[in-house]
């Protein structure tokens, strides 16, 4: 089965000679690897050049200057494969060398799969073991089955992890600019019942200060800071934006009755959401007071007790600082 790689860069000259050998390494070789970098200032394209010239895998470098971010960097990206499976590469990770032979077989044993993505194991800069990311994120998959929900609320697919099916990539594309690459695949493959996890750890996920979206454990005094503080709460209110325009977006794609009930029931949940934050997640009336948003069925009916503590305090304080900007 041919697959290649795909892999953004941007000022990661510490690691990624280490996470493109561990790719050359693997036990079934990709056919080829994609790298753009996204205007890095430091040596990361004199070490990628190094490595190209190294290899016998061929190795395609793509360097125009522009910054897009990493989700546009990601789609620029997937507009070169043409295998018929892409694997999703971060520039700092480090690959068992068992991860493309294992997710393929997924592919082979499963063809209704578009989506396969593993667990991964939590590592510092040092490779010392800090955890499992699924442990972290709180995700154990029940028979394979994940409902779309959880997804939507609160992704459990991380990129680096996942291997997609060519053709449904490209069906999914262009990826919307605001809602993280992974997000967006994880989802729509899930809303189409092509979304399969596999529970084996298949990567080194290093977490370190660097990291553009990683997994950080937070003590509970962190958690408590966390309440009062304006950038974190701006940071919750872009997520809840995410999963609104996240909806939005399936919403054009996935055309099935199971779809349409559960975005009115998230668009509910949102709408009592967006009254707790006074309309600070979307524009337009919520026709909610704080009280009737936190007691209404469509909130109860997704919130957890963490992220009820979490609005409640959020929505206190934001009526308490009204006058200022969110």
């Amino acid at each position: 089965m041919s697959y290649e790689v795909i892999l953004a860069t941007y000022n990661g000259e510490r690691y990624i000679r280490t996470q493109v050998e561990s790719i050359l390494a693997q036990s079934i070789k990709p056919s080829r690897i994609i790298i753009r970098d996204d205007g890095s200032t430091d040596k990361t394209l004199s070490v990628l050049q190094e490595l190209q010239k190294e290899s016998n895998i061929d190795i395609k470098i793509i360097s125009d200057g522009l910054n897009l971010g990493y989700i546009k960097n990601f789609e620029k990206l997937s507009e070169y494969v043409e295998a018929e499976f892409v694997f999703f590469s971060d520039q700092d990770d480090i690959w068992v060398e068992s991860k493309a032979e294992t997710l393929l077989a997924v592919f082979t044993s499963r063809s209704k799969a578009n989506v396969v993505f593993s667990d991964a194991y939590l590592v510092d800069n040092d490779l010392q073991k800090l955890g499992t990311l699924w442990e972290h994120v709180k995700f154990t998959p029940e028979s394979g089955k994940i409902k779309l929900e959880k997804i939507l609320l609160n992704n459990v697919v991380t990129g680096a992890t996942m291997a997609v099916r060519k053709s449904f990539l490209l069906s999914v594309m262009p990826f919307p600019a605001k809602i993280p690459h992974d997000y967006w695949l994880a989802s729509n493959a899930c809303a189409s019942g092509s979304l399969i996890p596999l529970d084996e750890k298949l990567i080194l996920y290093r977490q370190h200060a660097n990291n553009q979206i990683g997994a950080k454990k937070s003590s509970l005094t962190d958690k408590f800071k966390a309440v009062f503080d304006a950038n974190k709460r701006k940071k919750r209110i872009a997520h809840y934006r995410e999963i609104y325009d996240l909806v939005h977006g399936l919403d054009k794609l996935q055309h099935n009755a199971n779809m349409n009930d559960l975005s009115k029931d998230i668009f509910d949940y949102l709408n009592c959401v967006n009254a707790i934050y006074g309309g600070a997640i979307f524009e337009g009336e919520t026709g909610k007071s704080l009280p009737s948003a936190l007691l209404s069925p469509g909130y109860s009916k997704y919130t957890t007790k963490q992220s009820f503590i979490r609005d409640v305090l959020d929505g206190i304080i934001i009526r308490m600082n009204f006058h200022k900007t969110i």
